[in-house]
C-alpha cells in the first residue's frame, strides 16, 4: 500500500512507484488491480490528494480474451463475450446490438446485411427476449418489481457519458426479480423490455442497489475485494429466426464470480 504525499493523477503516481509503462498500468487498472481508499479504481486519470491510500497489484498474466460461439447458422451467430472485451464486429459479421465492455454474456451478430436489418427490426419491435443476471449491492425490500421511466444524458465522468432518469428522456422498462440474497449483496434476474444505454446499471443504481463493480453508477459505493469486474451478465437471448421462423435461443454460463 502506498500513501499519497502530494496531488497528482493516479497514472503519474503509479509511474513513480513502479517500473511499468503507462499502457501496462492502464491494463492493470482495467483488470481490477488498484484500490483507492479501499474502493476499486479503474481510471488512470483519477486525481489523488494528499493522504489518499493506494493499493496496487499486478494482475496475473492475462491471456487475450476472445469471443466463443454459442450458436451459428449461415446468417447469424450468437457469441459468448467475456467481461473486459469491447464490442466490435467479428470478421465477416455485422453488429446488431452491443454489450458494455464490462458486461459478459450472449452477443448477437449478423453474417449478412439483410439479416442485420431483420434482426435490428426484431430489437426495435421488442421481439428479442433478453435475460440478464447481476450481483447488486444490498437487498431490495421487495422480491420483484418493474421500473418504468425515461432516461437521458446527464453528464460525464472521466470522459464517459452518464445517463439518468429524466422526464424528457427515452422510455426505459426493466422487470427484475431477486434470485438469492447473500451477505451484503443479492443475485438478481433482469428482463429489459427496452435497450437504452446503461439501462440496467442506471435502474439498479437509482433503486439504491448498484451493480457490484460499476465504477460509473456505483462509484460512491465500496465493493468487496473479490469484485474485479462489472457484475452484469447477459445470461440468455432468444428470438424467432427471421428466415426459418424457428425459435433460436442461447445461454451463457454464469461466471464463477456470480456463484458462491
Amino acid at each position: 500500500m502506498y500513501r499519497v504525499k502530494e496531488e497528482s493523477s493516479l497514472l503519474t503516481f503509479l509511474k513513480g512507484k513502479t517500473d511499468l509503462s503507462g499502457r501496462e498500468i492502464k491494463r492493470a487498472l482495467e483488470s481490477g488491480g488498484c484500490r483507492l481508499n479501499g474502493k476499486l479504481e479503474r481510471f488512470a486519470s483519477t486525481k489523488l490528494k494528499e493522504g489518499d491510500k493506494v493499493t496496487f497489484r499486478l494482475p496475473k498474466v492475462l491471456k487475450k480474451e476472445t469471443l466463443s460461439i454459442l450458436y451459428q447458422d449461415p446468417s447469424l451467430t450468437l457469441f459468448n463475450k467475456p467481461s473486459g472485451v469491447t464490442t466490435t464486429p467479428e470478421p465477416r459479421h455485422h453488429l446488431v446490438h452491443r454489450l458494455d465492455k464490462g458486461t459478459s454474456g450472449v452477443l448477437l451478430m449478423a453474417r449478412t446485411l439483410p439479416m442485420k436489418k431483420d434482426l435490428e427490426a426484431l430489437f426495435k419491435k421488442r421481439e428479442v427476449k433478453k435475460t440478464y443476471i447481476a450481483l447488486i449491492k444490498g437487498a431490495p425490500r421487495k422480491d420483484q418489481g418493474t421500473i418504468d421511466n425515461r432516461l437521458s444524458k446527464k453528464g460525464t465522468f472521466h470522459g464517459q457519458t452518464l445517463y439518468g432518469s429524466a422526464p424528457n428522456g427515452q422510455k426505459a422498462i426493466t422487470h427484475w426479480k431477486i434470485l438469492e440474497k447473500r451477505k451484503g449483496a443479492s443475485l438478481i434476474e433482469l428482463h429489459p423490455e427496452t435497450g437504452r444505454t446503461h439501462q440496467l446499471r442506471i435502474h439498479m443504481a437509482e433503486m439504491g442497489h448498484p451493480i457490484l463493480g460499476d465504477l460509473q453508477y456505483g462509484r460512491d459505493v465500496s465493493f468487496p475485494e473479490a469484485i474485479d469486474r462489472l457484475c452484469l451478465h447477459a445470461y440468455r437471448l432468444g428470438f424467432i429466426h427471421p428466415k426459418t421462423h424457428k425459435k433460436v435461443q442461447a445461454t451463457s454460463p454464469l461466471p464463477a464470480l456470480f456463484k458462491h
